[in-house]
């Protein structure tokens, strides 16, 4: 497994009432403080059908018509940041800089 992604070591990777998997905090995180930075390759809108396709949804966007996600298979948990959807969210990515997630409490 290619580790593409930056995940704090203050998370962990567990099993996920909302999902197959998540990133949970395993000691206290301050507000600011980076949690995971997406890693990957960046493509463009044109090659995301093949690669859903393929690997299921492991990108995240980064502008209007790009990406940011594994190419392969053997790329793919090492590019996850485990993040679940969340109406009130803990972590956040801010506009200017959509591949950092920030603590928010």
């Amino acid at each position: 497994m290619s580790k593409l992604s930056y995940l704090s070591n203050k998370t962990a990777v567990r099993p996920s009432p909302i999902q197959s998997q998540g990133l949970f905090a395993i000691e206290p995180i301050r507000k600011g403080e980076i949690v995971c930075i997406k890693g990957g390759h960046i493509f463009r809108r044109e090659h995301l059908a093949d690669l859903n396709a393929r690997l299921g949804a492991a990108e995240i966007p980064i502008a209007d018509d790009l990406f940011i996600g594994p190419m392969t298979e053997e790329e793919r948990n090492g590019s996850m940041i485990w993040s679940n959807h969340s109406c009130d969210p803990n972590i956040w990515c801010s506009r200017s800089d959509r591949v950092c997630c920030y603590a928010r409490h």
